[in-house]
């Protein structure tokens, strides 16, 4: 009897362990990539993507390498990020957004996966995105670390307003959201700076025009 006690509370406590779902190959900083003739070159001015050393961002890093046949012939991953066509953005709910006609994000969500966030967390099929890109960031600083950060000198400065809207930031909620098929639900890696599927939807597959690969170099 004490044994099957023992067992059946290993097991209870199993059972209520939050499972997760883990990314461990993705990295955080892209890499530069030696440009081929199958490559293209674009340029990214969005800070959306952007982290404590200014990814992405074409002015400071210089120009992204793009394989526009990479999806011919490999599947979406979850962590990727793409280049993809702006789908309309909604004017009369974001009149002040103006994106450009092409954008880069990263996948989060896949066909056929329900997404929410809960407290700043992503959640993906009621499971725990456990990895750099599956909470609320902000520069790549989470949320102790960014109150630590600021309003020290060389830091950037957040008033009383400023800090209530990045509290509420960090630990912000997303109702569920069914990913259709040919669909997949993007977001930035810094989410309050990113025009994403938090503004578009979920974004058709067929809009993807490449996988971004990293910085553009030379041989």
């Amino acid at each position: 009897m004490k044994s099957f006690l023992i067992i059946f509370f290993f097991l209870f406590i199993l059972g209520c362990e939050e499972q997760s779902i883990t990314d461990v190959i993705t990295q955080e900083s892209p890499k530069t990539v030696v440009m081929k003739q199958d490559l293209i070159t674009v340029e990214n001015q969005n800070d959306g993507m952007a982290r404590r050393n200014l990814e992405y961002i074409s002015k400071d890093k210089g120009k992204i390498a793009v394989d526009p046949n990479y999806f011919n012939i490999n599947d979406i991953n979850r962590g990727d990020v793409i280049y993809y066509k702006t789908p309309t953005i909604d004017k009369n709910k974001y009149p002040r957004l103006n994106p450009p006609e092409y954008n880069i994000a990263r996948v989060i969500a896949l066909p056929g996966e329900n997404i929410e966030i809960k407290k700043g967390q992503v959640y993906i099929n009621n499971k725990k995105l456990d990895t750099f890109y599956g909470k609320a960031l902000s520069w790549g600083l989470e949320e102790e670390e960014y109150f630590k950060t600021v309003n020290k000198p060389g830091s950037a400065q957040c008033d009383e307003s400023c800090q209530k809207t990045m509290k509420e930031y960090f630990n912000m909620e997303m109702a569920n959201v069914k990913v259709p098929e040919g669909h997949v639900f993007v977001m930035g890696d810094t989410w309050w700076r990113s025009i994403d599927s938090q503004i578009f939807g979920t974004l058709p597959v067929s809009t993807i025009k490449g996988r971004v690969l990293g910085y553009a170099g030379t041989l």
